[in-house]
Protein backbone atom coordinates (compact mmCIF):
# COMPACT_ATOMS: atom_id res chain seq x y z
CA UNK A 1 0.00 0.00 0.00
CA UNK A 2 1.33 3.63 -0.57
CA UNK A 3 1.85 5.76 2.12
CA UNK A 4 0.17 9.40 0.27
CA UNK A 5 -2.98 9.58 -1.43
CA UNK A 6 -3.30 12.95 -2.94
CA UNK A 7 -7.45 14.20 -3.92
CA UNK A 8 -7.34 15.76 -7.16
CA UNK A 9 -9.50 18.36 -8.98
CA UNK A 10 -11.25 17.15 -11.86
CA UNK A 11 -8.79 19.60 -14.23
CA UNK A 12 -6.58 19.12 -17.29
CA UNK A 13 -3.93 22.29 -16.62
CA UNK A 14 -0.58 21.17 -16.34
CA UNK A 15 0.50 19.45 -13.03
CA UNK A 16 3.87 20.00 -13.32
CA UNK A 17 7.61 18.30 -11.36
CA UNK A 18 7.12 19.89 -7.95
CA UNK A 19 2.98 20.27 -7.78
CA UNK A 20 1.36 17.78 -5.30
CA UNK A 21 -0.54 16.14 -7.94
CA UNK A 22 2.56 14.93 -10.36
CA UNK A 23 3.73 11.68 -9.43
CA UNK A 24 7.46 12.51 -10.09
CA UNK A 25 7.01 15.16 -7.34
CA UNK A 26 7.76 12.18 -4.66
CA UNK A 27 10.43 9.32 -4.33
CA UNK A 28 7.92 6.85 -3.92
CA UNK A 29 4.60 5.93 -5.67
CA UNK A 30 1.69 7.74 -4.87
CA UNK A 31 -2.27 7.26 -4.79
CA UNK A 32 -4.07 9.93 -7.02
CA UNK A 33 -7.48 9.64 -7.22
CA UNK A 34 -9.42 12.51 -9.31
CA UNK A 35 -12.58 13.49 -7.96
CA UNK A 36 -15.49 13.51 -10.75
CA UNK A 37 -16.52 17.11 -11.45
CA UNK A 38 -14.89 18.48 -9.23
CA UNK A 39 -13.94 21.93 -10.86
CA UNK A 40 -11.87 24.89 -9.28
CA UNK A 41 -15.23 26.99 -10.00
CA UNK A 42 -16.94 24.55 -7.09
CA UNK A 43 -14.16 24.76 -4.39
CA UNK A 44 -12.20 28.00 -5.12
CA UNK A 45 -14.87 30.16 -2.84
CA UNK A 46 -15.18 31.58 0.08
CA UNK A 47 -17.53 28.75 1.09
CA UNK A 48 -17.04 25.30 -1.17
CA UNK A 49 -19.70 23.68 -2.29
CA UNK A 50 -21.21 20.97 0.11
CA UNK A 51 -22.28 18.55 -2.70
CA UNK A 52 -18.19 19.00 -3.27
CA UNK A 53 -17.75 17.67 0.39
CA UNK A 54 -19.46 15.02 -0.45
CA UNK A 55 -17.27 13.09 -2.90
CA UNK A 56 -14.10 13.87 -1.10
CA UNK A 57 -15.49 12.32 2.37
CA UNK A 58 -16.51 9.66 0.23
CA UNK A 59 -12.56 9.26 -1.17
CA UNK A 60 -11.27 9.95 2.33
CA UNK A 61 -13.52 7.10 4.08
CA UNK A 62 -12.37 4.67 1.65
CA UNK A 63 -8.82 5.71 1.81
CA UNK A 64 -5.92 3.21 3.53
CA UNK A 65 -3.04 5.96 2.76
CA UNK A 66 -0.91 7.42 6.20
CA UNK A 67 -1.43 10.73 4.71
CA UNK A 68 -4.59 12.07 2.62
CA UNK A 69 -3.78 15.49 0.91
CA UNK A 70 -5.50 17.62 -1.98
CA UNK A 71 -4.39 19.40 -4.84
CA UNK A 72 -6.35 22.14 -3.78
CA UNK A 73 -5.29 24.51 -0.34
CA UNK A 74 -9.39 25.81 -0.15
CA UNK A 75 -10.16 22.14 0.75
CA UNK A 76 -8.89 23.61 4.04
CA UNK A 77 -12.85 24.73 4.21
CA UNK A 78 -13.19 21.21 5.16
CA UNK A 79 -9.79 20.07 7.15
CA UNK A 80 -11.88 19.53 9.94
CA UNK A 81 -14.16 17.26 9.06
CA UNK A 82 -12.46 15.88 6.92
CA UNK A 83 -9.97 14.64 9.02
CA UNK A 84 -12.57 13.24 11.73
CA UNK A 85 -13.66 10.49 9.60
CA UNK A 86 -10.35 8.80 9.00
CA UNK A 87 -7.19 7.26 11.42
CA UNK A 88 -5.39 8.47 8.36
CA UNK A 89 -4.14 12.00 8.89
CA UNK A 90 -5.23 14.31 6.44
CA UNK A 91 -3.59 17.47 5.45
CA UNK A 92 -5.81 19.19 3.33
CA UNK A 93 -3.44 22.56 2.65
CA UNK A 94 -0.18 24.64 3.12
CA UNK A 95 -2.65 26.25 5.94
CA UNK A 96 -3.03 23.35 8.09
CA UNK A 97 0.25 24.95 9.43
CA UNK A 98 -0.93 28.00 10.19
CA UNK A 99 -1.98 28.28 13.49
CA UNK A 100 1.07 26.26 14.75
CA UNK A 101 3.08 29.55 12.73
CA UNK A 102 1.16 31.95 14.30
CA UNK A 103 2.75 30.84 17.93
CA UNK A 104 6.07 31.66 16.67
CA UNK A 105 6.06 34.50 14.18
CA UNK A 106 3.20 37.60 14.63
CA UNK A 107 0.50 37.56 11.52
CA UNK A 108 2.56 40.68 10.46
CA UNK A 109 5.19 38.71 9.65
CA UNK A 110 3.62 36.22 7.38
CA UNK A 111 3.14 36.34 3.81
CA UNK A 112 0.09 33.81 2.35
CA UNK A 113 0.54 33.50 -1.63
CA UNK A 114 -2.62 32.23 -3.16
CA UNK A 115 -4.79 31.63 -6.44
CA UNK A 116 -7.70 34.18 -4.86
CA UNK A 117 -6.70 36.93 -2.03
CA UNK A 118 -10.47 37.49 -0.72
CA UNK A 119 -11.92 34.31 -1.05
CA UNK A 120 -9.22 32.56 1.07
CA UNK A 121 -9.17 35.13 3.82
CA UNK A 122 -12.36 33.89 4.54
CA UNK A 123 -11.21 29.96 4.12
CA UNK A 124 -8.79 31.22 6.71
CA UNK A 125 -11.09 32.66 9.69
CA UNK A 126 -14.13 30.33 8.54
CA UNK A 127 -14.42 28.83 12.55
CA UNK A 128 -11.36 31.00 13.80
CA UNK A 129 -11.32 31.80 17.23
CA UNK A 130 -8.68 34.78 16.18
CA UNK A 131 -8.80 35.75 12.64
CA UNK A 132 -5.67 36.28 10.73
CA UNK A 133 -4.77 39.88 10.48
CA UNK A 134 -1.01 39.00 8.24
CA UNK A 135 -0.75 39.52 4.57
CA UNK A 136 -1.81 37.52 1.58
CA UNK A 137 -1.18 37.82 -2.17
CA UNK A 138 -3.30 36.65 -5.11
CA UNK A 139 -2.48 36.35 -8.54
CA UNK A 140 -4.37 38.64 -10.97
CA UNK A 141 -6.70 37.61 -13.86
CA UNK A 142 -3.79 38.88 -16.17
CA UNK A 143 -0.88 36.47 -14.56
CA UNK A 144 -0.69 33.58 -17.16
CA UNK A 145 -1.21 30.74 -14.51
CA UNK A 146 -4.39 32.36 -12.77
CA UNK A 147 -5.43 31.83 -16.63
CA UNK A 148 -4.51 28.26 -16.74
CA UNK A 149 -6.05 27.48 -14.03
CA UNK A 150 -9.87 29.50 -14.15
CA UNK A 151 -9.94 28.35 -18.20
CA UNK A 152 -8.54 24.77 -17.34
CA UNK A 153 -5.76 25.38 -19.87
CA UNK A 154 -3.62 22.59 -21.30
CA UNK A 155 -1.00 24.57 -21.47
CA UNK A 156 1.36 27.70 -19.45
CA UNK A 157 4.96 29.26 -19.90
CA UNK A 158 7.54 28.11 -16.89
CA UNK A 159 9.23 30.83 -17.94
CA UNK A 160 6.29 33.62 -17.76
CA UNK A 161 4.89 32.33 -14.44
CA UNK A 162 8.20 32.59 -12.93
CA UNK A 163 8.97 35.78 -13.72
CA UNK A 164 5.42 36.57 -13.22
CA UNK A 165 5.60 35.69 -9.42
CA UNK A 166 8.61 36.21 -8.63
CA UNK A 167 7.67 40.12 -9.19
CA UNK A 168 4.58 39.65 -7.38
CA UNK A 169 6.81 38.12 -4.38
CA UNK A 170 9.17 40.75 -4.32
CA UNK A 171 6.27 43.14 -4.60
CA UNK A 172 4.85 41.81 -1.14
CA UNK A 173 7.99 41.64 0.36
CA UNK A 174 8.46 45.81 -0.10
CA UNK A 175 8.67 47.50 3.48
CA UNK A 176 7.46 44.17 5.35
CA UNK A 177 8.86 41.87 7.71
CA UNK A 178 8.05 38.99 6.62
CA UNK A 179 9.48 36.11 8.17
CA UNK A 180 7.49 33.35 7.06
CA UNK A 181 6.13 32.26 3.02
CA UNK A 182 3.34 29.89 3.24
CA UNK A 183 2.35 28.85 -0.58
CA UNK A 184 -1.48 27.94 -0.48
CA UNK A 185 -1.89 27.71 -3.80
CA UNK A 186 0.01 24.03 -4.53
CA UNK A 187 0.24 25.34 -8.28
CA UNK A 188 2.98 27.52 -7.38
CA UNK A 189 5.06 25.24 -5.57
CA UNK A 190 7.28 24.41 -8.71
CA UNK A 191 8.04 27.99 -8.78
CA UNK A 192 9.59 28.38 -5.43
CA UNK A 193 13.46 27.70 -5.69
CA UNK A 194 13.25 31.42 -7.21
CA UNK A 195 12.28 32.75 -4.20
CA UNK A 196 15.08 31.78 -2.47
CA UNK A 197 17.43 33.83 -4.66
CA UNK A 198 16.02 37.04 -2.77
CA UNK A 199 14.06 35.75 0.18
CA UNK A 200 15.85 34.68 3.35
CA UNK A 201 12.79 33.63 5.68
CA UNK A 202 11.12 30.35 6.04
CA UNK A 203 9.20 28.98 3.12
CA UNK A 204 6.06 26.17 3.81
CA UNK A 205 3.75 24.72 1.17
CA UNK A 206 1.86 21.03 1.30
CA UNK A 207 5.13 19.28 0.34
CA UNK A 208 6.93 20.53 3.43
CA UNK A 209 4.16 19.48 5.62
CA UNK A 210 4.26 15.95 3.76
CA UNK A 211 7.24 14.88 3.87
CA UNK A 212 7.92 16.26 7.87
CA UNK A 213 5.58 13.37 8.22
CA UNK A 214 7.22 11.03 6.37
CA UNK A 215 10.52 12.45 5.39
CA UNK A 216 12.16 11.49 1.95
CA UNK A 217 9.45 10.71 0.46
CA UNK A 218 9.54 14.39 -1.12
CA UNK A 219 11.91 14.48 -4.25
CA UNK A 220 14.58 16.96 -2.31
CA UNK A 221 14.65 18.98 -5.11
CA UNK A 222 11.16 20.01 -4.70
CA UNK A 223 11.44 21.28 -0.79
Amino acid sequence: MNNICVLQLDTKFPRIPGDVACRETFSENISLVRIKNAFVKNIVSSRPEDKQFVKFKTEVCVAKEKIITTSCGFTYYWQNKLNSLTQSEVITSALCCLNDQRKIFDDNQILILTFDEKRIRNVINFGSVTPFKGHIGGLTNNDELYKAIRNDSDYFSFQLVQEEMSRMLEHHLKEKDIKLLILECTNMVPFKEAFKDFFEGKIIDILTLINERIPGCVRPNFL
